[in-house]
């Protein structure tokens, strides 16, 4: 059983009364892009060019459709961060055509290549595993070029991606100011006039301050400990014409505990009534949290005005991108339930092995036992999270967290296709009586299924489970999510993974595949604040690319950086793809995709740039394969673990290297 279910009552959302926008005589559009991580901002910068070249996507002709939403999560957000609040990337983008698209591509990725190049060879604790890496097989190997990265950047997600839009922006585009702007209304473009830019992120449910020795359990209801969550939340952070605000636009208030840092986090009671993998019928959105009552713990309860408002409540847009692309969170020992709730689906894979020994399950389990206390009593990976006390656009300036801190990790882990919010925030405008269509961009790996697609519907592994519901989903690769969540139902329609795979087409000359699903019908789902009773039309485009999500390293970026110019190129010069969209919204394919550089005369040919097919060895070590099946569980563990025990058994460091940071790699 891979999920259970409980009513969803009353969530925090709180809806203001507003008058409503009017909606526009046409459908309006939303367009939303999934995590992916570069491959997923490359992609989204093709997109934009070929939907402001059909005039939908930063267009002022009210007898056109427009897009009104613009929600993106993960790497698709740091397109938009940049897309939406600086206009030197803006018109590189739009401005261009595929062939100087490409040029710019290749000119951003060789700018964050450069801040990853004179990286000193210093592993920290896991130097056992940088020694032997070069000598263990390409697994280890990759792993071992990564951690002395992390390293260098204090093991933070935020100081690596700060350095990226530094590097970027002073070196391509000649916007340095681009790491300090203010995600705004009055930094947003006019050029985006009537355009509403969202990011999505997950909120945590619980984090531990560690410098103050406290735990923090969010909850439904602060006085009430028994309402403490066991699931991230979904928030967007969205950017109108003229304000900005959370959706929802409240925040939930905690209850503090006193805890010792030094403690085993494996046989405490941090987590204990937790759900954990598989999931049990009983298991739902809240819990009481349970302590060991020897600790002398006491209890605070925070309200939601003494919580403290994320980033300042004046987030730049460097800090909430990487709050919505905060992959990796889960391996933050900060998270306690997130933090535990990943390493269950490592032991629940472990106990299934079908190529492991008793003997070596029972080991592996206490290697990764250690593994946790290690990193809960050291705090090694804290910054694999977004923690919200960070204020100054500089991360390095970062203060220690504090019990009132909000922590965020990425997107996906709530919507992966960030669709959800995303129409709640037009509902939140227009009302529900206006039809719309949405676009979804799918920045998937070529080996993904569609399950990030399938959740939106009634379908075989929902069933019994109400919209907004605690639910352990089935993830788009193969196994489940790494975390449960609530349930992201919000058509009313079944949907199976046959039907929607048959709906797709190829997009002739590149990978892309689209399907225009049948009109949806939205159900009321409150916890992502979608109400019930609009008709929203539905275009998926999957992306199918062989690039990894996961580019970090100088030499992988340099082998990414071909396909990545290639995918850009690929998908701004199809004019197969700018058919397909104008039909969908209803209007005539004017644009005749371009492949002249930029400053060239400006004749238009219409070309279709060859696609990369074949996975480049030094980014995977997977041959291509069938997507795996949708709402297939897993039953037996990573195919990177079963295979390295059958080399030498590694010790607790080498271990804590592979099964931390592998997953990235795939």
């Amino acid at each position: 059983m891979f999920f259970a279910k409980q009513a969803t009552s009353a969530f925090f959302i709180t809806a203001a009364a507003t008058t409503l926008a009017p909606a526009s005589a046409q459908n309006d559009i939303l367009w939303t892009g999934s995590g992916g991580g570069w491959r997923a901002m490359v992609a989204q910068s093709a997109y934009a060019q070929v939907y402001s070249k059909l005039g939908i996507l930063g267009g002022h002709d009210d007898t056109k459709p427009q897009i009104k939403v613009m929600a993106d999560t993960s790497g698709s957000s740091w397109f938009s961060s940049q897309f939406a609040f600086s206009q030197n990337y803006f018109n590189a983008v739009v401005n261009g055509n595929a062939t100087s698209l490409g040029q710019f591509t290749k000119a951003w990725m060789d700018a964050y290549a450069t801040t990853q190049s004179n990286i000193p060879n210093n592993c920290d604790i896991l130097q056992e595993l940088c020694d032997m890496g070069a000598s263990t097989g390409p697994a280890l190997s990759q792993i071992a070029s990564l951690i002395p990265l992390a390293v260098y950047y204090n093991r933070s997600w935020p100081e690596i991606v700060y350095a990226m839009y530094n590097a970027t922006s002073t070196m391509v585009y000649d916007d340095p100011n681009i790491v300090s702007v203010k995600a705004s209304s009055s930094e947003k473009l006019v050029d985006l006039s009537g355009v509403d830019i969202c990011f999505h992120t997950s909120l945590l449910p619980n984090a531990r301050a560690r410098d103050a020795e406290t735990i923090t359990y969010l909850a439904k209801d602060y006085t009430n400990v028994s309402s403490s969550y066991t699931v991230p939340l979904p928030y967007d952070y969205c950017v109108g014409d003229t304000d900005t605000e959370w959706l929802p636009s409240s925040w939930p208030g905690g209850n503090v505990y006193n805890l010792d840092k030094n403690a085993s986090f494996t046989s405490s009671n941090v987590v204990k009534g937790f759900p954990m993998f598989p999931a049990k019928e009983s298991d739902g959105l809240y819990v009481t949290p349970e302590h060991d009552k020897d600790s002398d713990e006491t209890i605070v309860s925070l309200s939601p005005a003494e919580m403290n408002l994320p980033f300042g409540n004046d987030p730049t847009v460097v800090q909430i991108s990487v709050a919505a692309s905060s992959t990796v969170g889960y391996i933050s020992e900060e998270l306690a339930s997130y933090f535990a709730q990943y390493f269950s689906i490592q032991d629940y894979g472990i106990q299934h092995s079908s190529s492991l020994t008793e003997v070596q399950k029972v080991e592996l389990k206490t290697v990764v036992d250690k593994l946790q206390d290690l990193l809960w009593s050291t705090g090694f990976l804290a910054n694999a999270a977004t923690m919200s006390g960070w204020t100054e656009p500089n991360p390095r300036t970062m203060p220690p967290a504090a019990e009132s801190n909000y922590w965020f990790t990425d997107g996906g882990y709530t919507d992966g296709p960030a669709a959800a919010q995303a129409i709640a925030r037009y509902q939140q405008r227009y009302g529900t009586s206006n039809p719309i269509k949405l676009i979804i961009s799918n920045q998937n790996y070529y080996t993904n299924n569609n399950n990030n697609i399938i959740d939106y519907f009634s379908y075989s592994g929902n069933e019994g489970v109400e919209p907004g519901a605690f639910i352990w989903p089935m993830g788009v690769g193969e196994g489940p999510q790494t975390n449960p969540q609530m349930s992201k139902q919000i058509f009313g329609e079944a949907m199976s993974a046959e039907e929607l795979s048959g709906l797709f087409e190829p997009v002739s000359g590149t990978n892309l595949t689209m399907a225009v699903l049948p009109v949806a019908t939205t159900v009321d789902n409150e916890p992502f604040g979608v109400k019930a009773g609009q008709q929203v039309s539905i275009a998926v485009i999957n992306l199918n690319s062989n690039i990894p999500t996961f580019v970090v390293t100088e030499k992988v970026i340099q082998a990414a950086t071909p396909g990545l110019v290639s995918l850009a190129e690929g998908i701004a010069s199809s004019q197969d793809l700018s058919d397909k969209v104008a039909a969908f919204v209803g209007i005539a394919s004017t644009t005749t995709a371009t492949t002249a550089a930029a400053g060239d005369s400006g004749n238009e040919t219409t070309t279709t740039a060859t696609p990369n097919t074949t996975p480049d060895t030094e980014l995977e070590q997977v041959p291509p394969s069938s997507p795996p099946a949708t709402g297939q569980p897993a039953t037996s563990p990573p195919s990177s673990s079963a295979n390295v025990v059958g080399s030498p058994m590694l010790s607790l460091i080498s271990w804590t290297g592979l099964l931390l940071v592998l997953p990235l790699f795939v």
